[in-house]
């Protein structure tokens, strides 16, 4: 990677202007495709989903490419983002979802949807192009450019903190209510789940790691292709879904969901130990 040093100024500048253009990109696509689809009819919600995600993943991609190269004179590889998948960052993205799924099915029941085979392609597709841009863009903004921007400055443990903290402050609109508990288990959740990411940024000295890895997280846990809610929280008509009957908010996740239940927080703690052990 290119060394590069900044003022701290110019540090915080560039943070906030990554996270401008990182909303600007979805909003564009917004902007064009709720525009476009006003007046063109589409045969299913899925193909909205397919067309305005793959959109945002392209044109914020081209955002942070245009602003790196041409106005900073960096490259996207002097950020970590590189592609470098690496076999334990494979065995990791499968060995997380899979712990906090087999720990719910233990103690819950599941459920299967009943949808054509064609709609359930299409929920599928929809499902991995809205896991792989969440999780190659956020990890490009939060493990990327923020946290190798704050390294420059200010070393790593800040580097692997500050993000993390951000990232899960970014979560709480996302919240579908809140309670002071629901809103403490996101902090503390979607913290650690950064230091997790971040923790496997550095060991495979890329984001490509991580993003397979949140990408993964995300096509099983937040998708239509499972929910893991109570039945008074079902919503939707995912694929499987995976009933919890306790209210326990350690259980549920309060607001956020399954993602901030301390079954998920154990899986990230145990993610976080094999990358350090393996160190």
């Amino acid at each position: 990677m290119q060394q590069y040093h900044f003022s701290t100024s110019k540090i915080l500048l560039n943070v906030i202007i990554y996270f401008v253009l990182f909303l600007s990109g979805d909003f564009t696509n917004s902007v064009i495709f709720d525009g476009m689809f006003s007046v063109v009819t589409l045969p299913g919600s899925e193909w909205y989903i397919i067309l305005r995600m793959t959109g945002c993943l392209l044109v914020t991609i081209l955002f942070f490419w245009i602003y790196t190269t041409k106005h900073l004179h960096l490259k996207l590889a002097d950020f970590g983002i590189t592609f470098q998948v690496k076999l334990w960052g494979v065995a990791l993205s499968i060995l997380l979802p899979a712990f906090v799924v087999i720990a719910f099915l233990i103690i819950s029941k599941a459920e299967c949807g009943t949808v054509s085979f064609s709609d359930m392609i299409l929920v599928i597709i929809a499902s991995i192009i809205t896991a792989l841009k969440a999780g190659i863009l956020e990890e490009m903004l939060f493990r990327g450019f923020i946290m190798r921007l704050l390294e420059n400055r200010w070393g790593k443990p800040l580097a692997i903190l500050l993000p993390s903290v951000l990232f899960s402050l970014a979560h709480i609109p996302s919240m579908e209510s809140f309670t002071v508990g629901g809103v403490v288990l996101l902090v503390i959740s979607g913290t650690l789940i950064g230091v997790m990411f971040s923790l496997i940024a550095y060991r495979g000295n890329s984001i490509s790691n991580n993003a397979l890895i949140h990408s993964m997280w995300n096509l099983v846990m937040v998708t239509d292709i499972l929910h893991i809610t109570t039945a008074q929280g079902t919503y939707g008509k995912p694929l499987i879904q995976i009933l919890i009957s306790s209210d326990n908010i350690l259980l549920t996740g309060a607001g956020f969901g399954s993602e901030a239940s301390l079954i998920a927080i154990i899986g990230y703690l145990l993610v976080c130990g094999i990358v350090i052990w393996n160190k």
